[in-house]
């Protein structure tokens, strides 16, 4: 996403965010937007609660509490898209999976929760191989629990060093931006 069409993403998820139903705009268009937020929201919530649950200061993460905890949300997330037929993405610059690498256009987001550390979420509706969908984007931020994981390199389990070799998801201190979760719901 170019800089000038990220410039008109914001600025319309701006005016709509104050202006309810477009005018002529499908009531079900309006419900698969509100849908996008209640998803990521659960997403989050889910990764927030099950990270305070399983990883107490000074408890060492084995592979089960690495399952437990990030396993227990990719499978949600998974059906989630599957149920109801969305794409949903966990991006970051610093990832640890190179599936989580951001796209172009995450990048920018991404670059844009940085620059805007304020905004908490961001949706608009977007094309997509000639689509409209709305993309719905909100901002990850790390918790104390997550420093187990995501602290500095040299404190990270063994058996995450081992499985992700090429790791940049470390070294982050609480309330740095982690990455975005994104919700792209087709409209048409």
């Amino acid at each position: 996403m170019k800089k000038r069409q990220l410039a008109v993403f914001v600025m319309a998820a701006i005016l709509a965010s104050g202006a309810g139903l477009a005018h002529g705009e499908d009531v079900s268009v309006e419900l698969k937007k509100t849908g996008a937020a209640e998803k990521a929201a659960e997403i989050t919530n889910l990764r927030s609660s099950l990270a305070r649950t399983f990883i107490k200061t000074g408890t060492v993460v084995t592979e089960e509490t690495f399952k437990s905890v990030c396993g227990a949300v990719g499978k949600r997330v998974k059906e989630i898209s599957e149920k109801e037929g969305v794409a949903i993405r966990h991006a970051s610059v610093k990832n640890r999976n190179p599936a989580n690498a951001p796209t172009a256009t995450e990048l920018e987001l991404i670059n844009w929760f940085e620059a805007e550390p304020w905004r908490k979420e961001l949706g608009g509706e977007t094309l997509v191989d000639g689509k409209r969908s709305f993309r719905y984007t909100s901002a990850i931020y790390v918790e104390e629990a997550c420093l187990s994981c995501h602290g500095a390199k040299d404190k990270r389990p063994l058996f995450i060093a081992a499985k992700y070799p090429n790791d940049k998801a470390y070294d982050f201190k609480t309330g740095d931006l982690r990455g975005i979760i994104s919700i792209l719901t087709p409209l048409d």
